[in-house]
């Protein structure tokens, strides 16, 4: 009884994943990935990432600093002592 259900349960499984692989278009994966790709460049010239640096070594932009005065400062304990 247990060997003619799993039988049974195996087929139904391998009916259905050939109808979908049947059914499925072969140009859908590289639609997507031509999407992808598009969708990227779109992004990569809406961000003006696309241009070419102005130095060799320049790959990314330099860090910013934080403006003088913008920095918190510690309070210091009861105690006076900024160790725990």
């Amino acid at each position: 009884m247990h060997a003619r259900g799993l039988s049974l349960l195996i087929g139904i499984v391998v009916g259905i994943a050939a109808a979908s692989v049947a059914a499925a278009d072969p140009r859908d994966a590289v639609d997507r990935s031509q999407r992808l790709d598009t969708d990227a460049l779109r992004d990569d010239a809406a961000t003006n990432r696309l241009t070419p640096p102005s130095h060799p070594l320049q790959i990314a932009p330099p860090p910013t600093t934080p403006k003088a005065g913008t920095e918190r400062r510690r309070k210091s304990g009861a105690n006076g002592g900024g160790s725990r």
